[in-house]
C-alpha cells in the first residue's frame, strides 16, 4: 500500500487488469513502493488537478520584456 499527497487514504499498488500486485518478499514489495514513488517525484506537477506547465506559460508571457504577448497553443 501506497499513500501519496494527491490521495486520501493508502492504495495498493495495481497491476495489469488494475489489480493489486502481491509481492512474495517484504524486499520485492519496498522495491515497487520506491519506483511508484519516483515515478510520483518525477511526474508531472499538478495544482488543483491541472498541469503547472500551462498556468507557468500563461504568466510567462505577460511578463516578457519589450515584445507583445505572443499567443501559445500547446497539442
Amino acid at each position: 500500500m501506497i499513500r501519496l499527497a494527491r490521495d486520501t487514504h493508502p492504495k495498493p499498488i495495481m497491476g495489469k487488469g488494475e489489480k493489486p500486485v502481491i509481492y512474495p518478499t517484504e524486499l520485492e514489495a519496498q522495491k515497487a513502493c520506491t519506483n511508484q514513488l519516483l515515478a510520483y517525484f518525477n511526474g508531472d506537477l499538478r495544482r488543483d488537478g491541472e498541469k503547472i506547465s500551462t498556468t507557468r506559460m500563461k504568466a510567462e508571457k505577460l511578463f516578457r520584456l519589450g515584445t507583445r504577448p505572443v499567443e501559445v497553443e500547446v497539442r
